[in-house]
């Protein structure tokens, strides 16, 4: 068994390195994933068809339109001149020197309002564009602007989010969203001031080292400079509150996704018969939004086929199987089986659903304070989901047309160290009784 745990160790080096060397995640994944199966134990037909392509057909079949409507309403937005207007608005009421705080803001109310982590990318990329520009900030730190808030708080920690990974333990815990309010607010005020000191930093070291922005491709060039002067701010910002709108009227009436791809459908809609007549060439920005999504889902379904390859094989589940036998420390077993489960699978929702599959139903027999166990089993999914082969760092990367060696320093500082402090943090709160 130590052979087969050290061959998925060998793979997941093996990806990291791929992906540090600029191979794209089609060939990397590939790659590592044939090395997890010859290495692991696993048998090849099983690993190939069950584990890798299952996992990729159903992460496509499941998200496609998602993404694919997301990644048309940032091209809408960035082209109408809409996304400009709202940028140079706010840097003009804030000063260029709160664009960190800007970003961190508006990922928050967006995340926190139910869009989900990569559609919050999609949306403030041609926001951030134009902010990023006015600062003089260079795009790289963009990934970790968006999801040192929108993969951290929003998603794990703050009570009342609707993201998937807060509701995912209330039909198991039959907790609600607001579980354990106490820890999920102190933590979640402590990582959004650390992240936000942190890139503050990271953005006057850059500016130090003589680090400019710089348009990453012609596209991202012309967004930066479409005049926007003769536009209304809040007309530019009412596809974004439609959007928001119709995602609270929708929610809990159909299933989350289709209340997603709904509003994004609005909003799309909206954009293009508010802003028909400023579009130059409607086609083409319609071909760019296309384009965007393609490489945003096959890159990110690709991370999650290796991830489906490495969670069918016997070591895994082996580990997994051994660390959930130990009743004496419940909490602490399962904080470090979720992180476990979602590093490897890079999916916070993945380990989530990992721990609560295999742990879950006899959880719910013990005599536990579920809350905490809720809070805590949420944010242990959400540290170890950032690791590099995730599919937040790897979509936000690509949305940026940044390289992941560029941009994932900066969000491993805020999406992996700040929240594991913050675990921590909640763990000895709950420890003193203070949930």
């Amino acid at each position: 068994m130590i052979w087969n745990i050290l061959g998925i160790v060998i793979a997941i080096i093996v990806l990291v390195v791929l992906i540090f060397k600029g191979v794209h995640m089609i060939p990397a994944s590939l790659i590592a994933s044939l090395v997890a199966i010859v290495l692991g134990g696993i048998n090849i037909a099983k690993g190939i068809n069950k584990g890798y392509m299952a996992s990729v057909s159903n992460y496509v079949q499941q998200f496609f339109l998602i993404f694919f409507l997301s990644a048309l309403f940032g091209a809408v937005m960035s082209d109408s001149g809409a996304a400009s207007k709202i940028a140079h608005t706010l840097v003009a009421k804030m000063g260029k020197s709160s664009v960190i705080l800007i970003m961190l803001l508006t990922s928050l109310i967006l995340s926190y309002g139910g869009i989900m982590t990569y559609l919050v990318a999609f949306t403030l990329f041609p926001v951030a564009l134009v902010l990023f520009k006015e600062a003089d900030i260079p795009i790289k730190l963009f990934p970790a602007s968006v999801l040192s808030i929108a993969a951290t708080i929003s998603m794990t920690t703050l009570p009342g989010s609707p993201q998937i990974q807060n509701i995912m333990p209330t039909t198991y815990f039959h907790t609600t969203i607001y579980a354990a309010p106490i820890i999920g607010l102190v933590c979640g005020v402590f990582v959004f001031v650390v992240n936000y000191l942190y890139l503050s930093h990271a953005q006057k070291q850059a500016s130090a080292k003589g680090e400019h922005f710089v348009p990453m491709s012609e596209e991202d060039a012309q967004v930066v400079d479409v005049d926007s002067d003769n536009m209304n701010f809040w007309l530019s910002l009412l596809p974004i509150i439609v959007m928001l709108a119709l995602i609270f009227f929708l929610k809990g009436r159909m299933d989350s996704n289709y209340s997603v791809e709904i509003a994004m459908f609005v909003a799309n809609v909206l954009t293009i018969a508010m802003f028909f007549k400023r579009f130059k060439h409607l086609g083409n920005t319609i071909d760019t939004g296309t384009k965007n999504a393609m490489n945003a889902i096959l890159t990110t379904a690709c991370v999650v086929g290796f991830g489906g390859v490495v969670a069918i094989s016997p070591a895994f589940t082996e580990l997994t199987k051994q660390l959930w036998q130990n009743d004496s420390h419940i909490y602490l077993t399962s904080m470090i089986v979720t992180s476990i489960a979602a590093g490897v699978s890079g999916s916070s929702s993945g380990g989530l659903g990992i721990w609560l599959t295999a742990m879950g139903n006899h959880l719910a027999t013990m005599n536990l304070n579920f809350a905490a166990l809720h809070r805590l089993g949420v944010m242990s999914s959400g540290w170890t989901g950032m690791v590099p082969w995730s599919s937040g760092p790897v979509v936000a990367s690509s949305i940026a047309k940044v390289q992941l060696k560029d941009s994932y320093p900066y969000i491993f500082v805020t999406g992996m160290v700040v929240p594991f402090i913050a675990l921590v943090i909640g763990y000895l709160m709950f420890r003193v009784g203070l949930v």
